[in-house]
């Protein structure tokens, strides 16, 4: 599916087979629009909701004046897709683990396992996005390590050393 098509869905409709895009394509449009560009110092709600709308635009969606980034679960239904930005060690990924299956209402059969991730890694002191990961729910484990609990909030830590072996590149974990 090409994103060009995507203007005739809304981010917030279920994903199907007309609209969902594939990780390979996920992974192209991250490199050539998301990587690079600049996402201005702000909360980090305010930052996620800039990174959300990034991504909308990126994917070829055309966002209606009646629709409003939500900040639900996932960011971008349509796509089965959680947006996170990092620019610390600890990824905050929200009321939802990968760790711990569940399904995901309303996403066309997804679970938290299978839920799609991009990681956005941005440097904190220019605000620009350099890197990215993107893998789905059950593979995220295998890069970092979770908080060994279940709670509202579940969070990932990053040692620092793993961005500066991935300088200048992209992860891909399909």
């Amino acid at each position: 599916m090409s994103s060009f098509n995507l203007k005739d869905f809304s981010i917030h409709d279920e994903p199907t087979s007309e609209s969902l895009l594939s990780m390979d394509s996920i992974k192209k449009i991250v490199i050539e629009k998301i990587i690079g560009q600049k996402n201005p110092p702000s909360s980090t709600k305010n930052r996620g909701q800039f990174l959300e709308n990034m991504f909308t635009k990126a994917l070829g969606y055309k966002l209606l004046d009646t629709e409003s980034l939500a900040g639900g679960y996932p960011d971008i239904r349509n796509q089965a897709l959680e947006i996170k930005i990092q620019d610390s060690p600890t990824v905050d990924l929200g009321k939802y683990s990968p760790e711990f299956e569940e399904v995901v209402p309303n996403c066309g059969g997804f679970t938290t396992k299978t839920m799609r991730y991009c990681i956005v890694l941005s440097n904190p002191k220019t605000y620009i996005i350099e890197g990215a990961i993107l893998a789905i729910g059950d593979k995220l484990g295998e890069n970092f390590t979770y908080i060994a609990n279940k709670s509202y909030k579940s969070q990932r830590s990053i040692p620092m050393s793993f961005f500066d072996t991935l300088k200048g590149k992209s992860i891909f974990n399909p």
